[in-house]
C-alpha cells in the first residue's frame, strides 16, 4: 500500500529558494538547498535532476514523510511548489504509467492534483503540491461528512471513461498468491484456508459478472486529502477497472465502518441497498482484507525497511478471518452470483 503524504520536514513558501541558503537550518548542495538535517538520498537527486521542467533552476527541497513505497518530496522553485514521488525499491511492478493515468483522470475530474511532469521509463511523476490540505485519517474519514464525500469521489471516478487496463481486486490477488509461491513463502495454516476460501468466493464473483469501473484500488487514509470541505484523492499507482462493490467494500473496511453504518453509504454509492449488492461489499471486505494481508507478507521479504510490513500482513489476514466468522458467510457466498 502506498501513500503520497504532503506533510513535509519544512513548509517554508520560498518563492525565492536563494532566500533560505543562508538559514541556519538549511544547506546547499549545488542547486539544491534543503534541511540540513536531511540527507538527499542519491536516487531523488538524480530523479530531480532528471526533471525537465527543473533544468537549470536553484531548488529548494524538503522530505513528505509517510511514504511507504516511494520517496516523496516538496521541490520549490520561482514559479511555485510541486510534489515529486521517486518510486522506492522494491516497488518495480507498480505500473507507473497506470497510475499516471488514473492521477491525470483524477486531474481532469476535479479530483486529484495537477499533474505537470511523467516520465514512464522511471516512473518519476511531478504534480501539483496541495498546499495547506490536510492528509486524511481513519478517524476524519470515520466521521459521516468525510465518508460521504469519499463515496463521492468513488461515484465520480466510476462514472468516467474505462481506464486502459484491467486491475481487478481478483487479478491483484491471484498475483499474490504467484508471489507467495515463488518466493517459497510459508503462512501460517489458517492463513492459507482463508486463500482458498478466497477462490470460492472469485468464482461466484465471475458466474454472475464483474460491474467493471475506474478504480482507484488504494483506500489508504493518507490518499485522502481535504482543504475547507472539499476533497481530493491522490496516488493511483493501483488503479484500473475493477469490481465496483470491490472498491466499496475495501474502502468501509479499511475506515472500520460496522455493518450497521455502511448501509446508508451503499445506497449513497449505489441509489438503494440490494441483497446482491451488500453480499458482494461484505465478500470484498473479507478477500480485500486477504490481498492486503498477502501483500504487506510479500514487503516484509521483498523490501529492507523498518516498517514491520509481516506484523501488518497478519494484522489484516486476521481481520479478514474474524469479519468473516461474523457474517452468515454461507448467505453471503450464495447471495454473490444470485441474479
Amino acid at each position: 500500500m502506498t501513500d503520497t503524504s504532503h506533510t513535509c520536514a519544512t513548509t517554508s513558501p520560498a518563492a525565492d529558494p536563494a532566500a533560505d541558503a543562508g538559514d541556519a537550518s538549511m544547506v546547499t548542495d549545488g542547486r539544491l538547498t534543503h534541511p540540513h538535517s536531511v540527507a538527499i538520498p542519491p536516487a531523488v537527486a538524480a530523479a530531480i535532476d532528471g526533471v525537465r521542467m527543473w533544468q537549470g533552476k536553484d531548488l529548494v527541497v524538503a522530505p513528505c514523510f509517510g511514504g511507504l513505497s516511494n520517496e516523496n518530496w516538496k521541490v520549490t522553485d520561482d514559479t511555485g511548489t510541486y510534489f515529486i514521488k521517486v518510486p522506492g525499491v522494491g516497488a518495480g511492478s507498480v505500473n507507473r504509467s497506470q497510475g499516471d493515468q488514473g492521477t491525470t483522470r483524477a486531474s481532469d475530474l476535479g479530483i486529484g492534483a495537477k499533474v505537470y511532469e511523467f516520465d514512464p521509463g522511471t516512473g518519476v511523476e511531478v504534480t501539483e503540491f496541495l498546499d495547506e490540505y490536510e492528509t486524511c485519517t481513519t478517524t476524519s474519514l470515520r466521521t459521516p461528512e468525510q465518508c460521504r464525500q469519499a463515496i463521492g469521489l468513488y461515484r465520480t471516478l466510476h462514472g468516467s471513461a474505462p481506464f486502459d487496463t484491467t486491475n481487478t481486486l481478483f487479478d491483484q490477488i491471484d498475483e499474490h498468491v504467484e508471489q507467495i509461491r515463488k518466493l517459497g513463502i510459508r503462512m501460517p495454516d489458517w492463513c492459507e484456508e482463508l486463500v482458498d476460501d478466497y477462490q470460492d468466493v472469485k468464482a461466484r464473483f465471475m458466474a454472475s459478472g464483474l460491474d467493471l469501473v475506474p478504480c482507484h484500488n488504494d483506500p489508504m487514509p493518507g490518499n485522502f486529502m481535504t482543504k475547507d470541505g472539499h476533497m481530493k484523492i491522490i496516488d493511483f499507482e493501483y488503479c484500473g477497472n475493477n469490481e465496483a462493490s470491490c472498491e466499496l467494500g475495501v474502502f468501509l473496511s479499511e475506515m472500520f465502518i460496522d455493518e450497521e453504518d455502511m448501509l446508508p453509504l451503499i445506497e449513497e454509492y449505489a441509489g438503494r441497498v440490494t441483497p446482491q449488492f451488500l453480499a458482494r461489499v461484505q465478500a470484498s471486505r473479507v478477500i480485500g482484507d486477504v490481498k492486503w494481508g498477502m501483500w504487506g507478507i510479500i514487503t516484509s521479504v521483498v523490501r529492507d525497511v523498518r516498517f514491520d510490513y509481516w506484523k501488518y500482513g497478519i494484522w489484516k489476514l486476521m481481520r479478514a478471518y474474524t469479519y468473516r466468522a461474523h457474517l452468515d458467510w454461507h448467505t453471503v457466498k450464495e447471495t454473490i452470483s444470485r441474479k
